[in-house]
């Protein structure tokens, strides 16, 4: 089936297949979860339930409920689905580019020898990669795919924090584009870039652990083969979410709270929203909706990892 694709092309379109189905899977967690990380400016107790009570009193019915829960699906699909698709994809050529610097004696040029690389010849290079050049390939593609898609998480912020029915929220995402760029400009559209990039190192620590323990795994593997069960790549990406989302959930915090309507009202700045944050909840603020966060970051990166591991194994 794929014939004639290259290894970033593979990583690419494994990126956005695993991105589309597990946005659809776990959105209503991902939509509690911003609702949460909305309340860090507020000194308030009973957090998920008072979440949870405004999902309710919003919709009458099982109809309007679902609308409810999975209001800003599309632009979520969306942009999972991109940025899953570029972080996989430059992190393939990363990885490259990196061995190579390190590694390449031949007289062709790195670009040539990459792209005539099979997908189990990336897979002996990365085995002799260390941990540091799996992190150092997890910034460079995180921070490119940061800046590309942060207009995206703009939008995607807004409709999922707010009803439909609200006053001023946005009603479709071509409604939030229209809206912030003739409200705030294009500037408006990389509201909360400086702690997404902070925040960059959540993907580089994944990837750092988990392409280590994914080779570890595989080194003391009997039966010759490279293809990690099901069972395995559950317990490694587990274990190396629960890691990086727990290192740098603040950034994560910082940056939903910028990019809100609030932030706008409020005239949020990265310094002022940090001290607003801490002088209502102390540094337990900083962490408001961890909790959530872990319960629909570590199942959905387990089923995105399944996905992508099984279906670029298929695309081979």
């Amino acid at each position: 089936m794929s014939e004639g694709l290259s290894s970033i092309q593979k990583e690419a379109i494994s990126g956005i297949t695993t991105g589309a189905i597990t946005t659809i899977v776990v959105h209503p967690l991902d939509l509690i979860k911003v609702r949460l990380q909305l309340l860090a400016t507020y000194k308030t107790d009973g957090g998920y339930i008072k979440v949870l009570k405004k999902l309710f009193s919003n919709s009458n019915g099982l109809n309007p409920m679902i609308k409810e829960v999975y209001r800003g699906l599309g632009i979520n699909v969306f942009g999972n689905s991109v940025a899953w698709a570029l972080y996989f994809g430059f992190y393939r050529f990363s990885k490259d580019i990196i061995y190579h610097h390190y590694y390449y004696k031949g007289g062709s040029s790195v670009t040539d020898s990459i792209d005539k690389e099979t997908t189990h010849t990336d897979i002996i290079h990365d085995q002799k990669m260390s941990s540091f050049m799996y992190l150092t390939a997890g910034v460079i593609s995180g921070a490119i795919t940061t800046l590309l898609t942060n207009p995206i998480w703009v939008v995607k912020t807004r409709i999922m924090s707010t009803s439909k029915s609200e006053i001023g929220s946005y009603t479709s995402t071509y409604h939030g584009f229209k809206r912030l760029l003739a409200e705030e400009g294009y500037l408006g559209l990389w509201r909360g870039l400086v702690p997404s990039f902070f925040g960059v190192s959540q993907g580089a620590i994944y990837f750092m652990v988990y392409d280590t323990l994914k080779f570890k795994f595989s080194s003391i593997r009997t039966d010759n083969t490279d293809k990690l069960r099901n069972s395995e790549i559950i317990l490694i990406t587990s274990l190396s979410k629960m890691i990086s989302v727990t290192s740098v959930y603040p950034f994560q915090l910082l940056k939903s709270n910028l990019q809100s309507f609030n932030a706008i009202d409020q005239n949020y700045t990265l310094k002022n929203l940090t001290k607003l944050i801490y002088k209502a909840d102390g540094l337990r603020g900083l962490y408001k909706g961890l909790m959530a966060n872990l319960i629909r970051a570590i199942p959905s990166t387990c089923i995105t990892f399944c996905i992508y591991e099984n279906f670029r194994g298929w695309i081979k």
